[in-house]
């Protein structure tokens, strides 16, 4: 009886809709961390912010990137109608929740917000970059 009233209040989606979820949350917040980045560095030294994105570059081949492609085969290989958490796996739930927490420790030491800013810049750009993969299946799956 419960297994049946879950299954019929599971918010469920199609591969593709998870595809889409997928794309909007890492570009969403990938966006807001650059946007919350600029305004937090204010008027310094330009070079800074541009390094802080070459990192961010480094940091989306280098890690976000092979995720993406782990997470992409994993949700092409989902059933229709999965529950729309299932757009992450369980590990990327938690590396979720460790991102919210260390950007919450990351405050709380009360750094200078020139080095905040440059931290959310290249973790914004990380995200914004690796998203495409999310976006390419996305549309490729869209029109096909």
């Amino acid at each position: 009886m419960f297994a049946n009233a879950a299954q019929r209040f599971k918010p469920g989606a199609s591969v593709q809709a998870h595809l889409l979820l997928a794309a909007v949350l890492w570009s969403f917040i990938g966006f807001y961390l650059l946007v919350r980045g600029a305004l937090l560095y204010g008027d310094g030294a330009l070079w800074w912010p541009v390094a802080a994105l070459a990192v961010g570059a480094l940091k989306a081949y280098f890690m976000l990137i092979p995720s993406a492609r782990k997470n992409i085969v994993r949700i092409l290989s989902l059933q229709e109608n999965a529950c729309l958490g299932a757009v992450y796996s369980l590990k990327m739930w938690g590396l979720v929740a460790l991102m919210m927490v260390s950007g919450r420790v990351l405050r709380s030491f009360g750094l200078p917000e020139v080095w905040v800013a440059l931290v959310y810049l290249a973790v914004g750009a990380a995200l914004l970059l690796a998203s495409g993969l999310f976006w390419g299946q996305w549309y490729r799956r869209r029109v096909v």
